[in-house]
Protein backbone atom coordinates (compact mmCIF):
# COMPACT_ATOMS: atom_id res chain seq x y z
CA UNK A 1 0.00 0.00 0.00
CA UNK A 2 2.99 2.39 0.66
CA UNK A 3 4.72 1.64 -2.66
CA UNK A 4 1.02 2.48 -4.16
CA UNK A 5 0.37 5.75 -2.77
CA UNK A 6 4.51 6.66 -3.07
CA UNK A 7 4.07 5.78 -7.06
CA UNK A 8 0.73 7.98 -7.17
CA UNK A 9 2.18 10.59 -5.27
CA UNK A 10 5.71 10.45 -7.73
CA UNK A 11 3.34 10.71 -10.80
CA UNK A 12 1.57 13.82 -9.82
CA UNK A 13 4.74 15.26 -8.30
CA UNK A 14 6.23 15.53 -12.45
CA UNK A 15 3.35 17.61 -13.04
CA UNK A 16 6.17 20.77 -12.20
CA UNK A 17 7.94 19.55 -14.98
CA UNK A 18 6.76 21.63 -17.84
CA UNK A 19 8.00 19.20 -20.54
CA UNK A 20 5.78 15.98 -18.67
CA UNK A 21 3.08 18.19 -18.68
CA UNK A 22 3.50 19.01 -22.37
CA UNK A 23 4.65 15.64 -23.28
CA UNK A 24 1.30 14.16 -21.33
CA UNK A 25 -1.12 16.36 -23.14
CA UNK A 26 0.46 15.86 -26.21
CA UNK A 27 0.07 11.94 -25.98
CA UNK A 28 -3.29 12.73 -24.50
CA UNK A 29 -4.91 14.01 -27.72
CA UNK A 30 -3.07 11.54 -29.79
CA UNK A 31 -4.73 8.97 -28.03
CA UNK A 32 -8.27 10.18 -27.84
CA UNK A 33 -7.91 10.43 -31.58
CA UNK A 34 -7.00 7.39 -32.21
CA UNK A 35 -9.73 5.96 -29.99
CA UNK A 36 -12.39 8.12 -32.29
CA UNK A 37 -10.73 6.53 -35.74
CA UNK A 38 -11.12 3.24 -34.16
CA UNK A 39 -14.85 3.15 -32.39
CA UNK A 40 -16.71 5.62 -34.31
CA UNK A 41 -17.39 3.28 -37.52
CA UNK A 42 -18.13 0.38 -35.30
CA UNK A 43 -20.79 3.14 -32.87
CA UNK A 44 -22.39 3.82 -36.54
CA UNK A 45 -22.65 0.17 -37.59
CA UNK A 46 -24.03 -1.16 -34.34
CA UNK A 47 -26.23 1.61 -33.83
CA UNK A 48 -27.79 0.84 -37.18
CA UNK A 49 -28.45 -2.53 -36.41
CA UNK A 50 -29.59 -2.42 -33.17
CA UNK A 51 -32.72 0.08 -34.21
CA UNK A 52 -33.50 -1.75 -36.98
CA UNK A 53 -33.31 -5.30 -34.36
CA UNK A 54 -36.45 -2.81 -33.23
CA UNK A 55 -38.89 -3.51 -35.87
CA UNK A 56 -39.12 -7.37 -35.21
CA UNK A 57 -41.83 -8.72 -33.10
CA UNK A 58 -39.80 -9.84 -30.07
CA UNK A 59 -42.64 -10.48 -27.85
CA UNK A 60 -44.49 -12.62 -29.54
CA UNK A 61 -41.59 -14.67 -30.90
CA UNK A 62 -40.31 -14.93 -27.65
CA UNK A 63 -43.50 -16.14 -26.44
CA UNK A 64 -44.32 -18.58 -28.87
CA UNK A 65 -40.94 -20.26 -28.75
CA UNK A 66 -41.22 -20.80 -25.13
CA UNK A 67 -44.19 -22.38 -25.03
CA UNK A 68 -43.49 -24.48 -27.47
CA UNK A 69 -40.46 -25.99 -26.39
CA UNK A 70 -40.46 -26.01 -22.30
CA UNK A 71 -36.99 -26.55 -20.56
CA UNK A 72 -35.26 -26.41 -24.12
CA UNK A 73 -36.36 -22.68 -24.57
CA UNK A 74 -33.73 -21.56 -22.03
CA UNK A 75 -31.16 -22.40 -24.81
CA UNK A 76 -33.08 -20.33 -27.24
CA UNK A 77 -33.98 -17.49 -24.99
CA UNK A 78 -30.54 -17.24 -24.39
CA UNK A 79 -29.90 -16.86 -28.02
CA UNK A 80 -32.78 -14.28 -28.13
CA UNK A 81 -31.81 -12.19 -25.47
CA UNK A 82 -28.36 -11.46 -26.93
CA UNK A 83 -29.79 -10.68 -30.27
CA UNK A 84 -32.39 -8.06 -28.59
CA UNK A 85 -31.69 -4.27 -29.03
CA UNK A 86 -33.32 -3.46 -25.94
CA UNK A 87 -31.89 -2.03 -23.03
CA UNK A 88 -32.64 -3.35 -19.31
CA UNK A 89 -35.11 -1.11 -18.86
CA UNK A 90 -36.69 -1.91 -22.76
CA UNK A 91 -36.50 -5.78 -21.46
CA UNK A 92 -38.57 -5.30 -18.11
CA UNK A 93 -41.85 -5.03 -19.63
CA UNK A 94 -41.76 -7.43 -21.83
CA UNK A 95 -40.86 -10.16 -19.39
CA UNK A 96 -43.83 -8.81 -17.24
CA UNK A 97 -46.19 -9.84 -20.24
CA UNK A 98 -44.67 -12.72 -21.18
CA UNK A 99 -44.62 -13.95 -17.44
CA UNK A 100 -48.19 -13.27 -17.09
CA UNK A 101 -48.93 -14.89 -20.27
CA UNK A 102 -47.60 -18.07 -18.91
CA UNK A 103 -43.94 -18.33 -19.56
CA UNK A 104 -42.24 -20.06 -17.06
CA UNK A 105 -39.38 -18.06 -15.21
CA UNK A 106 -36.31 -20.24 -16.52
CA UNK A 107 -36.49 -18.60 -20.09
CA UNK A 108 -37.32 -15.37 -18.81
CA UNK A 109 -34.12 -15.56 -16.90
CA UNK A 110 -32.03 -16.33 -19.24
CA UNK A 111 -33.21 -13.76 -21.56
CA UNK A 112 -33.07 -10.82 -19.20
CA UNK A 113 -29.35 -12.31 -18.01
CA UNK A 114 -28.32 -12.47 -21.68
CA UNK A 115 -30.07 -8.95 -23.26
CA UNK A 116 -28.57 -6.94 -20.03
CA UNK A 117 -25.33 -8.28 -21.25
CA UNK A 118 -25.17 -8.30 -24.59
CA UNK A 119 -26.82 -7.17 -27.69
CA UNK A 120 -25.42 -6.77 -31.49
CA UNK A 121 -24.40 -3.30 -31.35
CA UNK A 122 -22.21 -3.87 -28.31
CA UNK A 123 -20.64 -6.95 -30.03
CA UNK A 124 -19.99 -5.04 -33.03
CA UNK A 125 -18.15 -2.24 -30.98
CA UNK A 126 -16.26 -4.63 -29.08
CA UNK A 127 -15.32 -6.24 -31.79
CA UNK A 128 -14.13 -2.56 -32.63
CA UNK A 129 -12.42 -1.98 -29.93
CA UNK A 130 -10.94 -4.97 -28.09
CA UNK A 131 -10.77 -7.52 -31.22
CA UNK A 132 -12.54 -10.96 -32.46
CA UNK A 133 -10.99 -13.12 -29.67
CA UNK A 134 -12.32 -10.98 -26.56
CA UNK A 135 -15.81 -10.67 -28.55
CA UNK A 136 -16.08 -13.97 -29.28
CA UNK A 137 -14.68 -15.20 -25.02
CA UNK A 138 -17.01 -12.20 -24.23
CA UNK A 139 -19.98 -13.53 -26.48
CA UNK A 140 -19.39 -17.56 -24.89
CA UNK A 141 -19.88 -16.48 -21.57
CA UNK A 142 -22.89 -14.45 -21.53
CA UNK A 143 -24.34 -17.13 -23.19
CA UNK A 144 -22.97 -19.41 -20.67
CA UNK A 145 -24.48 -17.74 -17.68
CA UNK A 146 -27.83 -17.26 -19.48
CA UNK A 147 -28.47 -20.90 -19.18
CA UNK A 148 -26.66 -20.84 -15.65
CA UNK A 149 -29.38 -18.73 -15.25
CA UNK A 150 -32.31 -20.03 -16.55
CA UNK A 151 -31.74 -23.23 -15.58
CA UNK A 152 -30.80 -22.78 -12.20
CA UNK A 153 -34.43 -20.35 -11.60
CA UNK A 154 -36.30 -23.33 -12.79
CA UNK A 155 -34.81 -25.43 -9.48
CA UNK A 156 -35.85 -22.22 -7.24
CA UNK A 157 -39.53 -21.67 -5.67
CA UNK A 158 -41.82 -18.72 -7.42
CA UNK A 159 -41.89 -16.98 -4.17
CA UNK A 160 -38.05 -16.58 -3.55
CA UNK A 161 -37.60 -15.17 -7.30
CA UNK A 162 -40.77 -12.92 -8.10
CA UNK A 163 -41.78 -10.13 -6.18
CA UNK A 164 -45.37 -10.63 -4.88
CA UNK A 165 -47.10 -7.34 -6.72
CA UNK A 166 -46.05 -8.39 -9.93
CA UNK A 167 -46.95 -12.79 -9.29
CA UNK A 168 -50.35 -11.66 -8.57
CA UNK A 169 -51.05 -9.71 -11.24
CA UNK A 170 -52.84 -11.36 -14.43
CA UNK A 171 -52.57 -11.34 -18.00
CA UNK A 172 -53.48 -13.38 -21.18
CA UNK A 173 -51.74 -14.76 -24.03
CA UNK A 174 -54.32 -13.07 -26.77
CA UNK A 175 -52.80 -9.47 -25.30
CA UNK A 176 -49.29 -10.72 -26.87
CA UNK A 177 -50.41 -12.32 -29.56
CA UNK A 178 -52.39 -9.61 -30.51
CA UNK A 179 -49.96 -6.74 -30.31
CA UNK A 180 -49.12 -4.81 -32.65
CA UNK A 181 -46.00 -4.85 -34.96
CA UNK A 182 -44.03 -2.02 -35.00
CA UNK A 183 -44.38 0.02 -38.51
CA UNK A 184 -41.05 0.43 -40.70
CA UNK A 185 -40.49 3.78 -41.75
CA UNK A 186 -37.48 5.68 -42.68
CA UNK A 187 -38.13 8.68 -40.92
CA UNK A 188 -38.87 7.01 -37.86
CA UNK A 189 -35.70 4.69 -38.26
CA UNK A 190 -33.50 7.49 -38.90
CA UNK A 191 -34.88 9.50 -35.87
CA UNK A 192 -34.80 6.73 -33.59
CA UNK A 193 -30.95 5.39 -34.84
CA UNK A 194 -30.04 9.30 -34.48
CA UNK A 195 -31.20 9.35 -31.05
CA UNK A 196 -29.75 5.87 -30.18
CA UNK A 197 -26.10 7.48 -31.80
CA UNK A 198 -26.23 10.37 -29.55
CA UNK A 199 -26.76 8.27 -26.18
CA UNK A 200 -24.19 5.71 -27.39
CA UNK A 201 -21.67 8.73 -28.68
CA UNK A 202 -22.23 10.83 -25.51
CA UNK A 203 -20.87 7.88 -23.50
CA UNK A 204 -18.54 7.01 -25.69
CA UNK A 205 -16.48 10.10 -25.52
CA UNK A 206 -16.76 10.34 -22.35
CA UNK A 207 -15.13 6.87 -22.20
CA UNK A 208 -12.36 7.66 -24.57
CA UNK A 209 -11.23 10.38 -22.27
CA UNK A 210 -11.21 8.36 -19.34
CA UNK A 211 -9.27 6.11 -21.56
CA UNK A 212 -6.62 8.46 -22.49
CA UNK A 213 -5.83 9.43 -19.15
CA UNK A 214 -5.63 5.87 -17.69
CA UNK A 215 -3.40 5.51 -21.23
CA UNK A 216 -0.87 7.89 -19.28
CA UNK A 217 -1.00 5.80 -15.54
CA UNK A 218 0.92 2.58 -14.54
CA UNK A 219 -1.14 -0.48 -14.44
CA UNK A 220 -0.25 -0.86 -10.85
CA UNK A 221 -2.09 2.10 -9.99
CA UNK A 222 -5.81 0.48 -10.39
CA UNK A 223 -4.41 -3.13 -9.04
CA UNK A 224 -1.18 -2.79 -7.07
CA UNK A 225 0.75 -5.50 -6.82
CA UNK A 226 -1.91 -8.20 -7.73
CA UNK A 227 -0.84 -10.21 -11.04
CA UNK A 228 -3.95 -9.49 -12.87
CA UNK A 229 -3.83 -13.13 -14.43
CA UNK A 230 -3.87 -14.70 -11.21
CA UNK A 231 -7.74 -15.33 -9.34
CA UNK A 232 -7.03 -12.18 -6.86
CA UNK A 233 -6.15 -10.39 -9.80
CA UNK A 234 -9.39 -11.57 -11.70
CA UNK A 235 -11.54 -10.92 -8.64
CA UNK A 236 -10.57 -7.55 -8.54
CA UNK A 237 -11.40 -6.45 -11.74
CA UNK A 238 -14.57 -8.01 -11.53
CA UNK A 239 -15.29 -6.18 -8.32
CA UNK A 240 -14.01 -3.01 -10.12
CA UNK A 241 -16.33 -3.51 -12.84
CA UNK A 242 -19.20 -2.90 -10.51
CA UNK A 243 -18.86 0.64 -9.43
CA UNK A 244 -16.85 1.43 -13.18
CA UNK A 245 -18.94 0.29 -15.63
CA UNK A 246 -21.36 2.75 -17.18
CA UNK A 247 -21.77 2.14 -20.54
CA UNK A 248 -20.76 -0.39 -23.52
CA UNK A 249 -19.69 2.32 -26.04
CA UNK A 250 -17.82 4.29 -22.82
CA UNK A 251 -16.08 1.43 -21.66
CA UNK A 252 -14.54 -0.70 -23.85
CA UNK A 253 -11.70 2.15 -25.00
CA UNK A 254 -11.02 2.12 -21.15
CA UNK A 255 -9.98 -1.75 -21.44
CA UNK A 256 -8.42 -1.18 -23.85
CA UNK A 257 -6.28 1.07 -22.35
CA UNK A 258 -5.90 -1.40 -19.60
CA UNK A 259 -5.21 -4.05 -21.89
CA UNK A 260 -2.34 -2.04 -23.50
CA UNK A 261 -1.05 -1.23 -20.43
CA UNK A 262 -0.47 -5.20 -19.10
CA UNK A 263 -3.88 -6.02 -17.74
CA UNK A 264 -4.74 -10.46 -18.90
CA UNK A 265 -7.16 -10.90 -20.90
CA UNK A 266 -9.15 -12.77 -17.74
CA UNK A 267 -9.46 -9.93 -16.19
CA UNK A 268 -10.82 -7.54 -18.74
CA UNK A 269 -13.32 -10.18 -19.60
CA UNK A 270 -14.25 -10.44 -15.78
CA UNK A 271 -14.89 -6.91 -15.88
CA UNK A 272 -17.16 -7.10 -19.34
CA UNK A 273 -19.04 -9.27 -17.86
CA UNK A 274 -19.61 -8.50 -14.89
CA UNK A 275 -20.06 -4.77 -15.39
CA UNK A 276 -23.57 -4.67 -17.71
CA UNK A 277 -25.43 -6.82 -15.48
CA UNK A 278 -24.64 -5.22 -12.44
CA UNK A 279 -24.81 -1.59 -13.20
CA UNK A 280 -27.62 0.64 -10.61
CA UNK A 281 -29.53 1.26 -13.71
CA UNK A 282 -29.41 -2.27 -14.56
CA UNK A 283 -30.43 -3.73 -11.20
CA UNK A 284 -32.99 -1.33 -10.06
CA UNK A 285 -34.79 -2.24 -13.29
CA UNK A 286 -34.32 -5.86 -12.27
CA UNK A 287 -35.41 -5.02 -9.03
CA UNK A 288 -39.23 -3.71 -10.26
CA UNK A 289 -39.88 -7.37 -11.09
CA UNK A 290 -37.76 -9.86 -8.94
CA UNK A 291 -36.76 -9.97 -4.79
CA UNK A 292 -34.02 -8.64 -3.39
CA UNK A 293 -32.85 -11.99 -2.14
CA UNK A 294 -33.04 -13.74 -5.69
CA UNK A 295 -31.36 -10.40 -6.95
CA UNK A 296 -28.40 -11.34 -4.40
CA UNK A 297 -27.85 -14.78 -5.16
CA UNK A 298 -27.92 -13.65 -9.06
CA UNK A 299 -24.78 -11.04 -8.11
CA UNK A 300 -23.03 -13.75 -6.00
CA UNK A 301 -23.31 -16.10 -8.62
CA UNK A 302 -22.21 -13.67 -11.78
CA UNK A 303 -18.80 -12.52 -9.39
CA UNK A 304 -17.95 -16.65 -9.31
CA UNK A 305 -18.63 -17.22 -12.69
CA UNK A 306 -16.73 -14.23 -13.96
CA UNK A 307 -13.66 -15.49 -12.27
CA UNK A 308 -13.99 -19.10 -12.73
CA UNK A 309 -14.47 -17.72 -16.78
CA UNK A 310 -11.55 -15.20 -16.59
CA UNK A 311 -9.29 -18.25 -15.02
CA UNK A 312 -10.09 -20.48 -18.02
CA UNK A 313 -8.98 -18.12 -20.55
CA UNK A 314 -5.58 -17.31 -18.84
Amino acid sequence: MADFWGELGAWFSAFGDKYFVRAFFKDFGGRILEYLWQLLPYVILGTLLGELLKYTSWTKLIFRFTKRFGALAVLGAAVLGILSPLCTYGTVPVLITLYHGGVSLGPLIAFLAASSMMNPQLFVMTVGGLGWTVALWRLLFVFLFALLCGFGTMLLPQGFVVRPSVAGERGSEEEILNRPKKVFTWKGYLLGSGKSLLFVGKMMCIGILIAAFVDQLPLSLFFGEVDTATPLGILAAALIGIPVYACGGGTIPLIASLMGQGMSLGSALAFLTVGPATRITSLAAIATIFRKRFLAVYVLVLLVFSVAAGMLVV
